[in-house]
């Protein structure tokens, strides 16, 4: 059982795209779970043994509980299997929180968040998030489990994050993490990690702070007057905006 259940087509996916934000919500208590469709077989960089030893590595270093699934690297699509194998890792962890990459994307074939496994994945997970609920679906092992969010992460370049998680005092760690993903410190010509950074200052200028982790939720979420009124909630406050403050991130299981 996990608090948090994080989805990543590729082995890298979840600590480039939310890392600090895992980070995060570990050292804050809650448990956290990656679940990883592929072992980045079709990449240009790494074995796919050298990529599943890298992700082991990350996994150990944040203190999260790892699942390898057996799909293939570009050949990720939404199918009723996919939707059963997805909803049978949600009833295995039993979150409260489902974090997937987003569904759409419309950006350009050069942008990485763009890649197809990325978006299929975050609709399969949509789906499979349904699914895992439903008693009748003998399809599917395990018993029923009804996670009470999804929140997605790889924003589009073209959409402002709904939620937007203050992350900056856990910058160092998460790079440490990001560096175990070895293989893929080649990609932008040696400057993946520079190009990651520049992400989260983007966002953190946003929020006030130095970093921060956007995404982007589709359903309603609960208005916390409280919240609202603080001023520790305005940018440069002291408390953390985002996924915490909107309410979404669980107290630690017991």
């Amino acid at each position: 059982m996990a608090d948090i259940l994080v989805f990543g087509a590729h082995p890298d996916d979840a600590e480039f795209g939310m890392g600090a934000s895992m980070v995060k919500f570990a050292r804050a208590g809650a448990s956290v779970a990656l679940c990883v469709l592929t072992r980045g077989e079709a990449g240009t960089f790494g074995t796919p043994e050298q990529r599943e030893g890298e992700m082991r590595a990350a996994a150990e270093m944040l203190g999260g509980e790892l699942e390898i699934l057996s799909f293939h690297d570009c050949q990720i699509f939404d199918t009723y299997e996919a939707r059963l194998r997805l909803a049978e890792a949600i009833r295995k962890f039993r979150p409260r929180l489902v974090f997937a990459p987003y569904h759409t994307n419309p950006s350009n074939h050069k942008d990485g968040g763009a890649h197809p496994d990325h978006t299929a994945t975050g609709t399969i997970v949509r789906s499979a998030t349904r699914y895992a609920r439903f008693a009748g679906l003998k399809d599917a092992r395990g018993e029923p489990w009804n996670a009470e969010h999804i929140i997605y992460y790889m924003v589009p370049r073209s959409r402002t994050p709904t939620l937007l998680n203050d992350v900056s005092p856990y910058m160092a760690e998460w790079e440490s993490i990001a560096r175990c993903h070895q293989s893929q410190m080649s990609l932008r010509d040696g400057k993946v990690l520079d190009g990651l950074r520049r992400f989260r200052e983007a966002y953190g200028n946003l929020l006030g702070v130095a970093h921060a982790e956007g995404f982007l939720v589709e359903e309603p979420l609960v208005f916390d007057l409280p919240f609202f009124m603080s001023t520790s909630s305005q940018p440069g406050g002291v408390a953390t905006a985002g996924a915490e403050k909107a309410g979404a991130l669980p107290s630690p299981r017991s």
